[in-house]
């Protein structure tokens, strides 16, 4: 408990810094948060409800010192896909659930030290599924962009719609989209880079104001927003089954976007953040968030950059954060009113093109058929399934792409022991030699189909006569029911000729293993040598053991 209140406990020293830091992080958040709301489908106020409260909360509780709390572009799309059967009045209840949904799955995730659960999403589907995402940020803000309002379904149809109907593209929003987009990547070369997007809106939507261009449609015209604080809000239960799919998308999207941020930003003394550490804060975050009408938030890399770049020096430039955005918004929040949606969609474009990583795609690309299966599948059905149910198909494929490589790509070799005392691996034999010790080694999973794949690939015992084979299994702690089973039958074909079968480099749980199952009496145990820290050892002992057993003691010394 002491350690958690030193870490939380502000610092005179980095005080000015995380101030300066706050108010940055602050201003940057106003257009981020509006396009966050944009992706989302709903009012700017859940979106600043979610900054207010959330951010500052996750400050508190995650691991990360400097990781930003916020509605990321990824998280909204996916939000707002979930919250699209939902009629108006029940948006608002639909939010609370889901983030509260997706902060008590978090949490727990985080209580149970489950970090590692990120490890079962390949980075396949990541890239696929942002890859995708991207795709669909960019096309689905072409409509605010330049003014054409689609009446097509989906974001594709939507775009192909937009290509047919260039007579309705409006020239003023278009102008000012373009305005918007060039001023960002201007100043993305200046020292006022951390404010290019803000400077960029504020910019394109005073040139609406005063070149009165009525055409141009601005946030009011689409909502209206409350320049207030946020209110307490209770989840609705009834909802609970139609948003278990989506908060368990949200979340795992929330946690993987997070553990990218702990894995590459380390805090103030220099150690890396624990995963089930921002996991439980992230869950508080969202929980906290949910209660009081904030959108779902997770770890947001560029926000931490922003944090980062601006001096923050602790954990309290976050809180100052969501404090200085309560004030700003309370001050001026009917003033966001005035931004002009073209410039919106101009900044959520260039969010999508920055979430496009050419390496990582190219990288999946080079380095098998299955993964570049699974990054095209799950970027096409990102395109087209609901977003939450584009994210669990990738993990499926991902995961039988697994099980299916553990269980083919499986090698058997020989290991022959040289006179001058070396081993020398070769191919394992297609038939067993008679009278003869072979020793045999795997690479490769023992476990379901892969088990059924070594037993198709040992050597024929059929013709043998008075053959000994060692399975050496150094390295392994565990082995399935069906390898098991495997060895059962083998030892038996062994035993038909004369032959026997034993075991070198056994862990100590794989012989609790053996000797629950009855393999000990069995194969006898004298034929089991357990492993030990001298590399080989273990198979010295088994091959003087057979060979003794076969009559020619002495060939290995």
């Amino acid at each position: 408990m002491s350690t958690i209140v030193e870490q939380i406990k502000p610092k005179p020293k980095n005080m000015v810094s995380d101030l300066v830091a706050g108010v940055t992080n602050a201003v940057v958040n106003i257009p981020d948060s509006i396009a966050a709301a944009v992706l989302a489908g709903v009012n700017p106020t859940y979106a600043f409800n979610a900054i207010m409260v959330g951010t500052p909360v996750g400050a508190f509780f995650t691991s990360s010192e400097f990781m930003q709390i916020a509605p990321t572009s990824a998280l909204m799309l996916v939000v707002g896909s979930s919250l699209s059967g939902f009629s108006e009045d029940m948006i608002l209840p639909a939010i609370v659930t889901l983030a509260v949904m997706v902060g008590i799955f978090q949490l727990t995730l985080g209580l149970l030290k489950l970090g590692s659960i990120t490890r079962f999403i390949s980075n396949a589907v990541m890239t696929g599924f942002l890859t995708g995402l991207a795709v669909l940020i960019i096309l689905g803000q072409f409509g605010d962009l330049t003014g054409y309002d689609s009446q097509a379904g989906k974001t594709l149809g939507k775009t192909f719609d937009l290509l047919l109907h260039p007579t309705g593209i409006d020239p003023a929003s278009t102008a000012i989209g373009l305005i918007t987009l060039l001023v960002i990547v201007l100043l993305n070369h200046t020292r006022l880079r951390n404010f290019s997007l803000v400077l960029a809106l504020f910019i394109a939507s005073a040139l609406v104001i005063i070149l009165g261009w009525s055409s141009v449609e601005v946030v009011g015209d689409i909502a209206q927003i409350s320049g207030g604080l946020p209110s307490l809000a209770l989840p609705d239960l009834s909802l609970v089954p139609k948003l278990i799919v989506p908060a368990l998308s949200v979340g795992i999207i929330g946690l993987i976007q997070g553990a990218g941020v702990s894995q590459g930003v380390p805090n103030s003394d220099g150690t890396y953040p624990d995963a089930a550490g921002d996991f439980a804060g992230q869950g508080i975050a969202n929980t906290v968030t949910g209660f009081f009408s904030g959108l779902p938030v997770g770890g947001s890399l560029g926000g931490t950059s922003v944090n980062l770049s601006s001096g923050a020096k602790s954990r309290w430039s976050n809180i100052f954060t969501g404090i200085f955005f309560a004030i700003i918004i309370l001050l001026f929040g009917n003033l966001v009113e005035l931004a002009a949606m073209p410039a919106v969609a101009a900044i959520l474009i260039y969010a999508g093109y920055g979430i496009i990583d050419a390496e990582d795609i190219m990288q999946v690309h080079d380095t098998h058929w299955g993964p570049r299966l699974v990054m095209i599948v799950t970027f096409l059905s990102t395109l087209i399934l609901p977003i939450q149910y584009a994210i669990l198909l990738g993990v499926v494929l991902s995961i039988l792409f697994y099980v299916i490589t553990s269980a083919t790509e499986v090698r058997i070799t020989e290991m022959v022991y040289t006179k001058d005392g070396y081993f020398e691996e070769h191919p394992a034999p297609e038939e067993l030699p008679s009278s003869k010790v072979t020793l045999l080694v795997f690479r490769g999973s023992l476990y379901f189909a892969g088990a059924y794949t070594v037993e198709g690939k040992l050597p024929s015992a059929l013709t043998a006569k008075h053959a000994v084979v060692i399975f050496r299994l150094r390295g392994r702690v565990k082995i399935g029911s069906t390898f098991i089973e495997v060895l059962e039958r083998y030892s038996a074909a062994l035993g038909k000729n004369g032959g026997k079968l034993m075991l070198s480099g056994v862990d100590a749980k794989i012989f609790d293993q053996l000797e629950k199952t009855g393999m000990i009496e069995l194969l006898g145990e004298e034929n089991i040598f357990p492993d030990s820290s001298k590399l080989l050892y273990s198979s010295q002992q088994a091959l003087k053991a057979a060979n003794i057993w076969l009559g020619k003691a002495g060939d290995v010394d």
